[in-house]
């Protein structure tokens, strides 16, 4: 299953993430891989004339990053345990992303958190990031599913 020693792990910085980068944590160590989380950033691409005159884009992507960086961190911190983090740019699906950059890699594992708050109509119409990352995924993936949706009723 672990060929490569490498699970990635990607995040929305949500508590679903938190339990997935959990769960690849618990599978790194029992297969003695390294856990790779992964964030998508999307850049920005469009903006209004009058934003442009208020902020200059250079400083403004820098600070998403700088952002993105810290909230990494900070997850890990929550977490716990050794992680390499990534930060990845990408216009697009962010699954797709989340995709080839396993295949690059190469990771063995993908480990995703999933949000479970879609309803029907939306599901039919966009899906979801786990969905498109299982249907298009370079490796094995594990959906990690919320803490509510496990529980009996």
């Amino acid at each position: 299953m672990i060929k490569h020693g490498k699970i990635v792990v990607p995040t929305d910085f949500s508590e679903p993430s938190d339990e997935a980068l959990r769960r690849g944590l618990l599978l790194a160590k029992a297969f003695d891989a390294e856990v790779h989380l992964l964030h998508v950033l999307e850049p920005v691409i469009y903006f209004e004339t009058d934003l442009l005159s208020l902020y200059p884009v250079d400083e403004m992507i820098e600070v998403m990053r700088a952002g993105v960086k810290r909230r990494l961190k900070k997850q890990v911190a929550k977490v716990g345990g050794e992680v390499i983090t990534h930060l990845l740019e990408a216009v697009g699906d962010p699954g797709r992303a989340i995709c080839r950059f396993s295949e690059e890699m190469p990771a063995d594992l993908i480990v995703i958190g999933r949000h479970g708050r879609q309803g029907v109509i939306e599901h039919m119409l966009i899906g979801s990031t786990a969905e498109r990352v299982v249907r298009h995924a370079p490796c094995s993936v594990f959906v990690a599913m919320p803490h509510g949706l496990l529980t009996p009723e």
